[in-house]
């Protein structure tokens, strides 16, 4: 019993263990990182004049726009906020592959958080 112990649990395994759990977790945070706030500027980039245009533009708005404009504007917020993201993740992997050279990775999901996290910011924007 204490052999199996020993090769499990040995000082020399457990520090191999935790100086690559140390190393990766430190990696994948810094991934999680970047990736959460470089989408979530891109969603304002997009979002913050989207949402400016739904207020101003409404037909009692300070710049009104032609309605057909508008209807497509909302539809396509009203789209995009109903789809999950795991749908819209799918259905993003060929233009994040158009756009990156590859659909998969770290950089690669920056894309379909940014698509998925626009139109929330209009809403709230416009509201």
């Amino acid at each position: 019993m204490d052999e199996f112990f020993g090769t499990f649990f040995g000082s020399t395994v457990v520090s191999q263990q935790l100086a690559y759990l140390e190393a990766s977790l430190l990696k994948d945070i810094w991934e999680t990182f970047y990736s959460t706030v470089l989408s979530t500027f891109f969603a304002y980039v997009i979002g913050l004049p989207l949402g400016i245009i739904l207020v101003t533009g409404e037909p009692d708005g300070v710049r009104p726009l032609p309605r057909a404009l508008m209807r497509v504007i909302n539809v396509i917020v009203n789209l995009l906020r109903s789809v999950p993201f795991i749908i819209l993740m799918v259905m993003l992997f060929p233009a994040t592959r158009a756009i990156l050279g590859r659909g998969t990775g770290t950089v690669s999901i920056i894309i379909p958080l940014t698509v998925s996290a626009f139109p929330y910011v209009a809403r709230m924007v416009e509201g």
